[in-house]
This record gives structure tokens, sequence and C-alpha cells, in this order.
């Protein structure tokens, strides 16, 4: 029997990790795995997950940072958030998806996450990471446990991503997708709009911007900045299928889904030399090696070139290799290596 602790969807109502959960989920259930899933008291339905159980818990105080309670039987356990089981005896796998705070975050918040995370790493008899990048920072920041396994398996992507027929947009956009602040250097983006004056900036996901990022942008660059909100993956499917690029600026990532999205949806993407997103999107990404917005600038007129045909085929080419099936058969076998 596999436990699956779904501590993440107590913690974010969106976002990668409860992403990557609920397709392993999804996953478990079309292969009709036996598994069980511990859930919080909450309003989520599950909707068919026949021959399963779903143990639904009172949150307890600090219930993120406290051992999950597995009441069942189980040979293996896979915690959604660095959590241990109170189960004895009990196989544990952890997947680790990035190490953004180790690198970023300082004060208490660090120190209460690093603590969790390595303990639970340490603890475990198998590792995931979801790309090499992720499991040299994981031997830089936890080091080997004796006896552990580790396994590099890529992140997959919705089968909703793909090319589309559609009339081009009246007044051409760029696209940003996800979060903002600091190490994802969207304020690059900002500065290099003054050397785009024909282009608007659509951006998705993040929260609302305020004012305070915007503030010193030229109103020239400000009156194009467009955000979206929160969109459906079909909506999003339709904005990398219009837009002229996806700008992904950010200096660290675990992996870095967006990019993949892109690809599959034929749309050039603009990165940094940050060394997850190389690592998945090889020659297929137009990469900007100086931080600096004019550099960004030209490397977004670089996917407009006589290029830009070569560049959407081999990022199709390259996104052929990433689908949440083969990450999950792969997590799957994992799980059978520890007695599943």
């Amino acid at each position: 029997m596999i436990v699956i602790d779904g501590i993440i969807f107590s913690l974010q109502a969106q976002g990668g990790i409860s992403v990557y959960f609920k397709t392993l989920i999804d996953y478990l259930v079309a292969s009709q795995e036996r598994f069980s899933l511990m859930l919080d008291e909450s309003p989520r339905e599950w909707g068919a997950c026949s021959n399963n159980l779903i143990c639904r818990q009172s949150a307890r105080f600090f219930e993120r940072y406290r051992a999950c309670r597995t009441p069942v039987q189980g040979s293996v356990f896979h915690s959604s958030y660095y959590r241990k089981s109170d189960a004895p005896n009990i196989n544990t796998v952890v997947t680790v998806h990035d190490f953004i705070y180790e690198r970023f975050q300082r004060g208490p918040r660090k120190w209460v996450h690093s603590a969790q995370k390595k303990a639970a790493i340490r603890g475990a008899q198998a590792v995931i990471c979801v790309s090499e990048s992720t499991r040299q920072d994981l031997l830089e920041f936890v080091g080997e446990t004796p006896g552990q396994e580790i396994f590099v398996i890529h992140n997959g992507v919705a089968n909703v991503f793909s090319r589309l027929t559609l009339a081009p947009k009246s007044t051409p956009f760029l696209l940003y997708v996800g979060q903002r602040g600091g190490y994802k250097n969207f304020r690059l983006v900002l500065e290099a709009m003054s050397f785009l004056p024909e282009f608007e900036l659509h951006c998705v996901g993040g929260g609302a911007i305020h004012g305070w990022e915007l503030a010193g942008v030229p109103d020239s660059v400000a009156r194009r900045v467009r955000h979206l909100g929160f969109v459906t993956d079909e909506k999003l499917n339709i904005l990398y299928n219009c837009a002229l690029c996806l700008v992904y600026p950010s200096s660290c990532e675990g992996f870095g889904i967006p990019v993949v999205e892109a690809m599959r949806a034929g749309c050039p993407v603009v990165s940094t030399a940050c060394k997850a997103v190389l690592e998945i999107g090889g020659d297929a990404l137009t990469v900007v090696y100086d931080l600096d917005p004019r550099a960004i600038a030209d490397g977004i007129l670089k996917t407009m070139s006589s290029e830009r045909a070569s560049l959407i085929q081999k990022g199709l080419n390259v996104a052929q290799g990433f689908s949440w099936e083969s990450t999950h058969c792969q997590t799957l076998k994992v799980y059978r290596g520890l007695g599943a």
C-alpha cells in the first residue's frame, strides 16, 4: 500500500507542487494502484478514487510541521511537503523540487523550512529530484545519506499544451508567467521594455502587480504592462500560442515548468543561464548570459528573426521528452523498489 500525505493541498490553492501530486494521484487511480491519501478536513473534492482510501483528519496546531498521522497499513510513505510519518518501519520517499529557500531566504523562515526539509530528506530511503540541477543542490546543501537512493525524474507537462492555429493579435505581446520577486528578475523585463516600444507585456499569475513594482518605470512602459491574473491551462495555452515569446529570466529554478509548456505550444523561450532551465531547454532556448535589460531585449528580438522557425521546432522536439505519464511511471518504479 502506498500512503500519500496530502498536506500540500492545505498549504496552496494552486502551484507547481500541488500540480505534481494531483497528477500523481490521478495516475495512480488510472493505473488501479492501491493507495491511501491523508488529508486535513477540507471542502476539496477528489472525484473518483474507488478502491482507495481518502482519510480526512482535523488539522492540529502547526500541522504542517508535525509527523503525518498514518492510521493505515502501508509499505511506502510519500509526503507532499517534507513531513515524516508517525508509523514505524515504513519506507519513505521524498520529492525535492528546489533549494530556493536555502539560497535566497534569510532568518527564521529559512531556518524552520530547512530544518524540516533536511530531516525529511535524511530520513528517507529514496529521494526524487526533479532535475539533475536539483540533485547537485541536494548534495551541496544536505550531502549524501548512507543507504539512500537518489533518482532524477523530470517533471512533466499537461497534454493541454500544444500548437494551435490562431490569428495573430493586433498588438504583439511578450508573456511572463509566475512569481516576480527577487531572483525571478522581473525588473529586468520591465527595463527591457524601454527598448521594445511596439510590444506589450502580459503577465500571468504571481498575484496583482503592486505600485512599488512599477516604481521608476516610465509611463510609456507601465501603460503596456497587463496583468491577466490566474488563468486556466486552456487559456494559458492560447497565450503561449499567441505570444512572441515567453520571457523567463529567473536566476534559480528547480525545474521551470512554464519553459516546457511554452515549447510544447510552439512559443520560443528567452531565458537567463539558469542551470535547471538550461538542462530542460537545451538548444531550443535563446539564452541571455548578462543580467542586463538591453541583453534581454536583444534576446527577445532574436526570437523574431530568421531563426524563429528553427527555435520553435527545436522546442517542440525537446518538449516531447516531458510528460506526466513518464514522470509518474518512473515514480511508481521507485515505490516498487521500496516494496509497494
